[in-house]
């Protein structure tokens, strides 16, 4: 084993040691009645530019070819950070966001945090918020308001998908309640996933849902088969290798920088700051990830430790504007649209000096908002740039850096018009047979992706929406109901991407 390999297995064993001395995301579900979710009328927002074309028209002097290709990170930044917080408290608000976009907190006045886009644009810190959006929003004193968190997603942070009570057996209607009711009180809708703690079934049916990012304090086994032998897409470590990463399916630990935001869990913040940031595997272009629960408005000196940690990152000497302190929804967004972005024209005039670009978004994620991009030039010096169908455009005519700001809510999809993979309905259990009913006819062969708590699953019969499970021993009170989607093949009849989804502990009906 090389010594690198050796360093980083410390390093992340340091860091789950060091995570044990906090709180988990791990809270129990509150049993609560789930109120149906209907579809309101929201007050109209800014769609931004819906154009789908890109044009860039760039007065440049060649020095030979000139040519262009796409940035890694954003701004063509080295390395970068994505900080999380979860549970939608309302100092999410009042502390996290007054800080990171200047305001006053607890009576004192705070500059807020910016770096530069690398072409003279000075760039707000993000933040994302992992929020359970159910009505405690609209009732409770302690969480954040709609309007709150609609101001958040304005300047740019991010709302993750906490599920709507903090977990649930249901694992789809966990997620698409969660979708639904912030959807209407806010029109925004969430893309990223933070599984609570490590719930198994929120993974394998976040991806059937559409969701690609996820992030949680992952531990072994990590949930739904996501590390298994074949099947590795769980990123230790707590950050995101940007270069070498599937970008198409991102499970990543995250380390918790606890909670009380005092000056002895500063010490360990910084030592994940440093991490990230001296970090020896430049080239991967790391995204290190974290969250905490707190600040919160019972401890005065948070917020002060909370603006260290800031701090700490911006004046850090492996920093020099080279950190991308990004959100969930920007990174992701980035990442979608630069993978689907189609270079429609590049073509450069010799006799006016004028390099056209022209860039297709036709094929981008109609659920990606920021659509923003950074090219890097050669073979030539930038004089001017023009953009038309992009909010607005900035460049460095010395890096050849050109940044391409464009926001689109035109296309976001309403969730509630979703098509959505068959539902289970109901469970009956006759001796020892389990009925099962769903809202959708389903074809399936295996039986192996069902179990039965204490029992054993002997076989599986049935059509369409009515379904027989054979157990070995007649159902009991109190005996459980799962179905593992990874490892079943229940689909939606002559519709196989619709898959069912995952079922973890459902009560049975004796």
């Amino acid at each position: 084993m090389s010594t690198l390999n050796i360093v980083s297995r410390a390093i992340r064993h340091a860091f789950m040691l060091i995570s044990s001395f906090f709180p988990t995301c791990n809270e129990k579900t509150p049993s609560v009645a789930v109120t149906n979710i209907k579809s309101i009328i929201v007050p109209k927002i800014d769609l931004g530019d819906t154009s789908r074309y890109v044009k860039l028209q760039i007065d440049m002097t060649a020095h030979g070819k000139p040519d262009f290709s796409f940035t890694d990170l954003l701004y063509d930044k080295s390395k970068g950070f994505l900080l999380m917080k979860d549970d939608g408290i309302v100092t999410d608000y009042t502390i996290v966001y007054k800080i990171l976009n200047g305001g006053v907190v607890n009576g004192k006045k705070y500059p807020g945090f910016t770096f530069t886009d690398g072409a003279g644009k000075n760039i707000n810190y993000k933040y994302s918020f992992a929020v359970n959006p159910n009505d405690e929003h609209s009732t409770s004193q302690n969480a954040t308001t709609w309007a709150q968190m609609s101001e958040m997603v304005a300047k740019g942070h991010a709302i993750m998908n906490h599920t709507l009570y903090h977990g649930g057996t249901d694992k789809l209607k966990a997620i698409k309640d969660a979708e639904k009711n912030l959807w209407t009180n806010t029109h925004y809708r969430m893309t990223e996933l933070v599984p609570p703690g490590n719930d198994e079934g929120f993974v394998a049916t976040g991806l059937q849902l559409g969701y690609t990012m996820f992030s949680s304090e992952f531990g072994e086994p990590t949930p739904d088969g996501n590390n298994d032998p074949g099947n590795e897409h769980m990123t230790w470590g707590s950050y995101i290798p940007m270069t070498t990463q599937n970008l198409k399916r991102i499970l990543v630990s995250r380390t918790n920088l606890g909670d009380q935001w005092n000056e002895k869990e500063l010490l360990n913040v910084k030592v994940f700051v440093d991490y990230i940031l001296n970090n020896p595997k430049r080239y991967e272009k790391p995204v290190g990830t974290a969250f905490s629960h707190g600040p919160f408005s019972d401890h005065p000196e948070s917020a002060d430790v909370f603006f260290k940690f800031l701090n700490y990152i911006k004046n850090h000497p492996g920093n020099k504007d080279s950190v991308w302190i990004t959100s969930s929804k920007e990174l992701m967004d980035f990442v979608k649209t630069k993978e689907k972005v189609n270079v429609d024209t590049k073509v450069y005039d010799y006799k006016t000096g004028k390099y056209t670009i022209v860039l297709d978004m036709g094929k981008v994620d109609p659920n990606v908002i920021w659509r923003n991009l950074s090219l890097k030039l050669i073979g030539g010096k930038i004089n001017n740039v023009i953009a038309t169908g992009a909010n607005s455009v900035t460049f460095n005519t010395k890096t050849g850096l050109v940044n391409i700001y464009k926001m689109d809510r035109s296309r976001v999809k309403d969730p509630f018009k979703d098509v959505l993979p068959p539902q289970i309905t109901g469970l009956k259990a006759n001796g020892n047979t389990i009925s099962i009913s769903y809202d959708k006819p389903v074809s399936q062969k295996k039986h192996t992706a069902y179990e039965v708590s204490d029992n054993v699953v002997l076989g599986l019969q049935g059509s369409g929406k009515s379904w027989l499970l054979k157990l070995k021993s007649p159902v009991s009170k109190g005996q459980l109901f799962s179905y593992r989607m990874q490892r079943g093949d229940a689909v939606l009849e002559k519709t196989p991407d619709l898959k069912v989804c995952s079922y973890i502990g459902l009560p049975i009906k004796i």
